[in-house]
């Protein structure tokens, strides 16, 4: 093997770990604001109330910003890997679901492209998993690609209607569902050969 075939080999694979690394990032700062606040309540309270927060801003901000960036790399994975336009679709769509994510961060709730950056950021999520589910719909991955994307704008009216006030869970249900996509059903997730 020629050492810049094992270089490129080796330049996917950490680029295929920069997704799940992107994902861990940003949901362990979800999580961890919202243990460490004391007036969060996952029934009346928005997720982007974490990121104006004296004790949580820092933390919840800093790790969709670094998410944000950490997962960049990926977008590129899923670029190279194109073989149709409906890949392409999806490798533009996951990098400007990252790019939404990190503005999130960079823009917090009262800044005004922070909704503009948080509805990009749902809306690309949830369409990068349904343009890869219907890209590989013969696949079980893609069937089950499309349904997350289905499933992450449903639980906003189902939440809203009928369970909560405040939009945290369908907001969380929705950036983990983009990480069970990037983690699990990608086809450039980790592991898959090269």
């Amino acid at each position: 093997m020629s050492a810049s075939f094992l270089a490129g080999a080796t330049r996917r694979r950490l680029a295929r770990l920069s997704g799940p690394a992107a994902v861990a990032i940003a949901l362990t700062g979800i999580v961890a604001a919202t243990v460490v606040s004391p007036t969060f309540a996952w029934q009346t309270s928005a997720l982007s109330d974490l990121g104006v927060a004296p004790g949580t801003a820092w933390l919840f901000n800093g790790l969709l910003i670094g998410g944000g960036l950490v997962g960049l790399p990926y977008a590129w994975a899923l670029w190279s890997a194109t073989s149709d336009r409906l890949s392409q679709i999806r490798a533009v769509a996951f990098l400007l679901a990252l790019v939404s994510m990190a503005g999130v961060g960079l823009a917090p709730a009262g800044h005004p492209l922070h909704v503009p950056f948080a509805l990009a950021f749902f809306s690309l999520a949830a369409l990068t998993a349904v343009v890869d589910g219907v890209a590989r719909l013969r696949l079980p991955r893609g069937k089950l690609s499309l349904l997350t994307g289905v499933l992450a704008p449903v639980a906003w009216p189902v939440w809203l209607g009928w369970l909560g006030e405040g939009i945290a869970v369908p907001e969380l249900v929705g950036a983990v569902l983009f990480g069970v996509w990037v983690v699990a059903l990608s086809p450039e997730r980790p592991g898959q050969p090269t």
